[in-house]
């Protein structure tokens, strides 16, 4: 089965519509305060859920057979997508969150018990101590840990790479010799270009691929940019020195490579958990 994958995607936040002021990162999408949360917590679960739907036909309509959500509010957050997805043929990866910036044990067994794994937003939003108790449940339960890592500015990496993540979002204010580490540990990173670049931000991704990095694609925010895998890989081809083969392969074979999507295939045969 051929599979083509958009490793990265908040489609929470597609029923947001940004006016047209300039944003930071910290401004629009980091927790707790973030526009982008505000909003949410705000939003009726009809508006989420209706802003849900509209991004996986964009998906569905772009080819996409399987998709890696971050997917924000904790339990309540994980049902709203799955009820999203009814219906759909899509496959859904699904990284759940915790409701606040801190480690619950009961809330984590909860989420892992409905989701494939934690997507985190940064090290920077967390007490460092209640992050690593985070990312040990989820390796000792054996659930992918996704977390955004040098996104708008560069971040400890030893520090990150210290959580044993499966999957590492942007690295794009990351330097040479972060990337040349993470490329040594052998984690894959997932790069979100139209994102970045609506926060002015241009990630390194020759840098990347010269060092050896298993690149993945992503749409990131769904309010930003439309979660349409293909477009994202025409603005690359477009905008960054890759290879149309590179390209490809950042949304089949690396990601079934890297994060084992084969066996979501075998698991779901064609039904969303």
């Amino acid at each position: 089965m051929e599979i083509i994958v958009n490793s990265h995607t908040h489609i929470g936040d597609a029923f947001i519509t940004l006016d047209k002021k300039t944003w930071t990162v910290e401004e629009l999408v980091a927790p707790p305060h973030g526009l982008k949360h505000e909003m949410m917590r705000k939003a009726s679960e009809k508006e989420i859920l209706e802003g849900m739907k509209k991004a996986i036909s964009v998906m569905e309509k772009c080819g996409t057979t399987h998709f890696f959500d971050f997917r924000e509010g904790g339990v309540g957050g994980i049902k709203i997508l799955k009820k999203a997805m009814e219906g759909s043929k899509l496959n859904a990866v699904i990284l759940g969150r915790p409701v606040e910036l801190r480690y619950d044990s009961k809330e984590i067994n909860e989420i892992l018990k409905i989701s494939d794994g934690i997507g985190l937003s940064s090290i920077s939003d967390w007490d460092y101590e209640e992050l690593k108790k985070v990312a040990a449940h989820v390796n000792k339960k054996k659930k992918m840990f996704a977390i955004h890592a040098s996104e708008a500015f560069r971040e400890d990496i030893n520090a990150i790479l210290d959580l044993k993540p499966s999957l590492l979002i942007h690295m794009s204010s990351a330097s040479r010799d972060d990337l040349e580490i993470v490329a040594d540990a052998g984690v894959p990173v997932a790069v979100c270009p139209r994102s970045n670049a609506f926060f002015g931000i241009r990630p390194d991704i020759e840098s990347m691929l010269e060092c050896g990095i298993s690149l993945l694609l992503g749409t990131d925010n769904a309010m930003i940019a439309p979660p349409d895998i293909m477009q994202e890989m025409e603005y690359l081809l477009k905008n960054f020195d890759v290879s149309r083969e590179q390209a490809l392969a950042m949304i089949t074979a690396n990601p079934r490579k890297c994060l084992n999507v084969g066996l979501h295939i075998q698991q779901s045969d064609g039904k969303n958990r």
